[in-house]
């Protein structure tokens, strides 16, 4: 301890070497348990954001452990593993934008995709073509004769090349919200995870560029932010069917309890209706065709569900309800509400099926919430015999196949 206090400066090392070895611990946990997950394409991007964030801190920490060390290999070390930490924190911001459309479920053009990229991967360009002018001029940063690192005095310029990204997605994450007015409430919850993972990487960025660098601060900062994320995946994993990205069961009993709570339905005002759906002939498409395609079946009801959802801005949660049963918690003021839905929802799905080469078709059964009285298993099982009566009037369909045309 006595070491220590006469020691500032190695104080000081060891404080911010033990905050990286903390930092790394924590990320190299969340990549070992997202290799044990199955990997959607969100997930993917996120693995390859937390891969790059270890890299950064990485390389960040060999240049604390070099500087001052006064040999040519440790002058080497520090120059490159400082030239890593600032281009790697700019592509960080890179990973993050492309991570963001895959949230959002965002989809462009392939001529336009490639548009944004570029102009994602600019800064990380920019920030390259400055580092090597810096090895010459030392604008951004220099190490002395001592190997001593020190900022140049473009420093500032540095900064705002690494954050800019940051500053970008926090951005489309405020201006996204007019776009989700009837978005699940995980969407939301992203959202909101995307604003603080970015504003906590400035806080704690600002924080260290204040403090000279210093204190090891950008790293407790980017590894907060991975761990919120991490926490909204997992969240996903509980309210998320994993198959159509629809809400699930638990989703949907979440959001029930949650909406019933204090309401009573007024007599001439909005009602709220249970609809239960469930794709016709699946058990013959499963056995005839094989799995694999009744899942694209299931998929192809959920796009469609999710197309005429949006439509109807807070007036309707959707959800897998389990196997091939779909549920909508919709609010109308009469019968004809649910029956417009049903009919549109018909519609969008045999747009959505019109490469298929069978007939996909939904059977629909409903009821209406009868106030306090009436508990939620009560509503669903009589939305359920209501099901069960329209399949029984329609027992004569069968999976029929569409013709080929030459």
């Amino acid at each position: 301890m006595q070491i220590f206090t006469n020691n500032p400066e190695l104080s000081l090392v060891v404080s911010n070497l033990t905050k990286f070895f903390f930092c790394l611990f924590i990320l190299a946990f969340i990549y070992i348990v997202l290799q044990n997950k199955v990997n959607t394409s969100s997930r993917l991007a996120f693995k390859k954001l937390v891969m790059i964030v270890i890299l950064c801190l990485t390389a960040d920490m060999l240049s604390y452990i070099f500087d001052t060390i006064n040999t040519p290999f440790a002058r080497v070390m520090n120059h490159a593993s400082m030239f890593l930490a600032i281009l790697l924190t700019v592509a960080i911001g890179y990973s993050w934008n492309v991570l963001f459309d895959l949230l959002f479920h965002i989809k462009r053009s392939r001529r336009a995709s490639i548009s944004n990229h570029l102009l994602w991967l600019t800064p990380t360009i920019v920030m390259f073509i400055l580092l090597v002018i810096n090895l010459f001029t030392g604008c951004l940063y220099y190490i002395d004769e001592e190997n001593v690192y020190h900022r140049g005095s473009l420093y500032l310029v540095s900064f705002a090349m690494q954050y800019v990204s940051f500053v970008h997605a926090i951005l489309r994450a405020i201006n996204i919200k007019k776009h989700m007015a009837n978005a699940p409430l995980r969407r939301e919850k992203t959202r909101r995870a995307v604003i603080v993972f970015g504003s906590i990487v400035l806080l704690f960025g600002a924080m260290q560029a204040l403090g000279q660098g210093k204190i090891a601060l950008h790293c407790l900062g980017l590894t907060a932010g991975v761990v919120i994320m991490f926490v909204r995946f997992l969240d996903d994993q509980i309210t998320q069917d994993h198959l159509t990205n629809l809400n699930n069961r638990y989703a949907l009993d979440m959001f029930l309890a949650d909406r019933l709570k204090g309401y009573t339905p007024v007599k001439g005002s909005s009602q709220l209706y249970f609809i239960l759906m469930d794709a016709d002939c699946f058990k013959t498409i499963n056995d005839r065709l094989g799995h694999a395609e009744g899942d694209n079946a299931l998929r192809c009801v959920a796009n469609a569900l999710r197309e005429v959802s949006l439509k109807r801005p807070k007036k309707v949660f959707v959800a897998r309800f389990g196997g091939d049963e779909f549920a909508a918690v919709l609010e109308g003021r009469d019968e004809r509400a649910v029956e417009d839905f049903c009919a549109e929802l018909s519609m969008t799905l045999e747009k959505h099926t019109e490469e298929l080469e069978y007939e996909l078709t939904l059977s629909y059964g409903h009821s209406v919430y009868e106030g306090p009285g009436m508990d939620v298993a009560e509503w669903i099982n009589k939305a359920d015999a209501s099901l069960y009566d329209t399949k029984q009037r329609t027992s004569a369909k069968r999976l029929i196949f569409k013709m080929k045309q030459k």
